[in-house]
């Protein structure tokens, strides 16, 4: 059984652990890491309503084994469209995994938790929206997780990007798998 709900400093050694591992398994594999742990990191306590980490941890031992970072408003994200960004959307970025856990899928779970949190919320955003810098990972998340690729875009920092979204979707049985501790008060 695992567990999503908020990350908060406590989890902050566990959580610059998994981050390690997953950089240090993309080296040795000759891939980018991106450096958006920094971020996310500083992330990390910031109150409710702006921006919420999100991690998912084994409900057994409380070990972490992917986090994300959610948005509830697109108003800041870049790329997309005035009318994009104002259509309701949550925007999901600087996730990782850890690498020991790869064949768990955890990604996968992690996306359908937050197609089907978003879902069940009273008034449900339109949109989970995401950028993706890596073609191997855009593929990953068109094919394997389900993500629609709306554009592609150059970006300073990250080079070539697809923008991507996806419709909340209730995923009934979900719960026998993953347990849900984020108030709804957390996301508006």
């Amino acid at each position: 059984m695992y567990v999503m709900r908020p990350a908060t400093p406590a989890d902050l050694k566990a959580i610059v652990t998994m981050i390690a591992a997953r950089r240090l398994w993309l080296l040795e594999r000759g891939k980018r890491s991106y450096g958006q742990a920094t971020a996310l990191l500083g992330l990390l306590g910031q109150a409710a309503g702006t921006v919420t980490v999100v991690g998912l941890f084994h409900a057994a031992d409380d070990q972490v084994l992917g986090c994300s970072v959610l948005f509830p408003t697109a108003g800041a994200a870049s790329g997309w469209t005035a009318a994009e960004r104002s259509e309701r959307t949550w925007i999901l970025t600087m996730s990782h995994t850890h690498p020991d856990s790869r064949d768990d899928r955890i990604g996968w779970l992690m996306t359908m938790w937050a197609s089907d949190y978003a879902a069940r919320q009273p008034d449900p955003p339109a949109w989970i929206r995401c950028r993706v810098p890596d073609p191997a990972l855009i593929a990953h998340y068109r094919d394997q997780l389900g993500w629609q690729v709306v554009r592609t875009r150059r970006d300073p920092d990250l080079g070539e990007v697809a923008l991507m979204q996806r419709r909340p979707e209730l995923r009934f049985g979900l719960s026998a798998v993953i347990t849900s501790r984020v108030p709804v008060e957390v996301l508006p």
